[in-house]
C-alpha cells in the first residue's frame, strides 16, 4: 500500500543550524524581521533561539526569507 498524502519536505534550514540569522516572518499580515539563531528543524517547523532561554517553533510556511546576520567585529565577544 502506498501512502498518497505524505508531505515530503527537504531539510533546507539544517545548513544554518547554530548560525546567527534574520528570519522574515509573516505575522498578522505584517512582515517582521526576527534576529535569532536556528537550533533545530522538523518537517513543518523551525526551532529558533531569540536569546538565551527564549526558544520558539516557527511554522515553515510563515517564513518568507532567511539571511545570515552579519555582526560587526567590534561587537564580538572574546
Amino acid at each position: 500500500m502506498i501512502a498518497q498524502n505524505i508531505k515530503y519536505t527537504l531539510p533546507i534550514y539544517s545548513s544554518l543550524i547554530g548560525k546567527s540569522v534574520v528570519l522574515l516572518v509573516v505575522l498578522r499580515h505584517c512582515h517582521v524581521p526576527l534576529p535569532c539563531s536556528i537550533i533545530a528543524e522538523t518537517t513543518d517547523d523551525v526551532r529558533i533561539r531569540m536569546k538565551p532561554g527564549w526558544e520558539i517553533d516557527v511554522r515553515k510556511e510563515l517564513i518568507l526569507a532567511v539571511e545570515e546576520h552579519a555582526v560587526a567585529r567590534e561587537n564580538w565577544i572574546n
